[in-house]
């Protein structure tokens, strides 16, 4: 008994096939692609991400600048109207260096800033002196006025700059910021009101306003990291598909490859098999007709000589047995080489098996060798009655044969269902109580021409393999659970309803 893949089925299932994955197929345009593609996706990703984050950061900055120019602008108004005036009409002049005017300013200023995120407020002179400030230490005082203080002065147009205690892109790894990271300042004119219309509002001094935007940055920041983070996650993910999807193109590409070598593999196998078996045959049939002369003319001679002496007698058996075995051998290779259609006639398994084990009576119990059935009634696939027969007997022989000496051949077939409405599946199991396969030899058991025992030609299960394929099935030699060797025969079970192929 021989096996070409040792395999155990939980489930009968006639027509699966077992195609094994390539473990690994060198596809690395395929991965040079994935990894292109995620730093394409990353590159992507994140100038996407700093251009919202820095358009929403940009959109703020503008929105605290144009509050802080609208702010200045109504200082710079009320000022005038409700400081200036009044002071120049009562006083005659400017001098905050009075209490009184500077208290008169202070009120003004407090009653515009009050309750706005104003931090501090100064207005400077043209010495460039600090001539009022919410901060009563910073008046009278040199060398806090701004570069550009100038031209403010002379009625350039306002500046506004964002200062900042540490630099912008260390911002987003020093959160939470501290008060007064990033604070925004206007230069604006202090300007009058012309009393012709047409001319220039003369220029009084410059006004500094100065608002603490930290909280407002870090709230930015917080966005900007946000879209950062949503935007490498996504990346991430679509990479992980398309990984995904690559990994399964290159597996499926992988299994094609792998079919597509095991069928040129099988049709250079068959090319050289059709081959060999045209030759094969073309000598058997040469060897048939001498051969059945000699076996003939051998059996007539022992009838004749009947009186002749035991070595002549010895002598003229071993021809005629010799002859028989050859002939055998011959039809071996006649059957291999050209393989029978089989008939698709409805056929009792158990009666196949019941005529098989009959002719076999006499042989096995010279053996001593005892057979055990369990059998499920009614087992009825479609085939050729003759080839069925064939393939029983040449398994039971083999069983046999492998034991040499006393033993017990188990021998149980059932139907196992198939998922679905189909007729399901007839499963044979003979199992010996011999050694069993031997593992090294357990993957060529099935090729043709290989064998295991002395004088035999390798044809035995190659020729029973290709008989249970002609009908559907599929033939399974391993090492059963306690010893001895275990062949496994799958067969599609009949359908009663399906008409019947009579023979011509």
């Amino acid at each position: 008994m021989n096996q070409s893949n040792p395999a155990e089925p939980e489930n009968c299932d006639c027509r699966r096939q077992e195609s094994p994955v390539e473990s690994a197929l060198p596809l690395s345009y395929a991965r040079t692609l994935s990894w292109l593609s995620l730093v394409v996706i990353l590159l992507t990703s994140l100038g996407l991400s700093f251009f919202i984050s820095n358009s929403a950061r940009q959109t703020l900055l503008t929105r605290q600048e144009d509050f802080a120019r609208l702010l200045v602008e109504n200082l710079n108004s009320q000022i005038f109207r409700r400081f200036a005036l009044p002071t120049i009409l009562a006083s005659g002049r400017i001098a905050l260096r009075q209490p009184a005017q500077y208290e008169r300013l202070d009120q003004v200023v407090q009653s515009v800033i009050h309750g706005l995120p104003v931090e501090r407020l100064r207005i400077y002179d043209f010495s460039r002196l600090v001539a009022y400030s919410t901060r009563k230490e910073d008046l009278g005082r040199a060398g806090l006025s701004p570069p550009n203080l100038d031209d403010v002065l002379h009625g350039a147009v306002p500046k506004s700059e964002i200062i900042s205690s540490i630099p912008a892109w260390q911002a987003p790894f020093r959160a939470p910021l501290r008060e007064g990271a990033f604070v925004l300042r206007v230069l604006y004119p202090l300007r009058g009101e012309t009393l012709r219309p047409g001319e220039q509002a003369p220029v009084m001094g410059a006004l500094e306003l100065t608002q603490d935007i930290t909280g407002d940055y870090e709230q930015v920041l917080v966005f900007q990291g946000i879209i950062v983070v949503m935007c490498l996650l996504s990346s991430v993910i679509l990479f992980g598909l398309l990984l995904m999807l690559i990994h399964r193109a290159e597996r499926i590409l992988a299994e094609r490859m792998h079919k597509n070598r095991l069928l040129e593999n099988e049709l250079h196998n068959n090319e050289k098999l059709a081959g060999m078996g045209r030759v094969v045959a073309s000598i058997a049939h040469e060897i048939r007709n001498p051969l059945g002369i000699i076996r003939s003319s051998a059996e007539l001679l022992q009838r004749r000589m009947d009186r002749a002496d035991a070595g002549t007698s010895r002598i003229l058996g071993a021809i005629y047995d010799e002859s028989v075995r050859l002939s055998q051998t011959v039809n071996d290779f006649l059957d291999y080489a050209r393989p029978r259609q089989p008939r698709q006639n409805l056929v009792d398994v158990n009666l196949v098996l019941d005529q098989a084990l009959a002719f076999l009576e006499g042989e096995l119990r010279r053996h001593d060798v005892s057979v055990e059935r369990q059998m499920q009634p009614g087992l009825r696939v479609r085939g050729d009655k003759d080839l069925l027969y064939r393939a029983f007997y040449n398994i039971l022989v083999n069983g046999q044969q492998a034991m040499s000496g006393p033993g017990v051949i188990r021998i149980s077939a059932c139907l196992e269902p198939e998922q679905g409405d189909g007729p399901g599946c007839v499963r044979l199991e003979f199992q010996d109580s011999g050694p069993g396969f031997d593992q090294a030899a357990l993957p060529s058991l099935l090729d043709p021409f290989f064998t295991t025992k002395d004088g035999g030609t390798g044809l035995g299960l190659p020729i029973v393999q290709s008989i249970i394929v002609s009908h559907g099935g599929q033939i399974e030699l391993e090492n059963g659970p306690e010893g001895g060797a275990l062949v496994r025969v799958l067969l599609p079970a009949a359908d009663p309803e399906a008409p019947e192929v009579q023979d011509e």
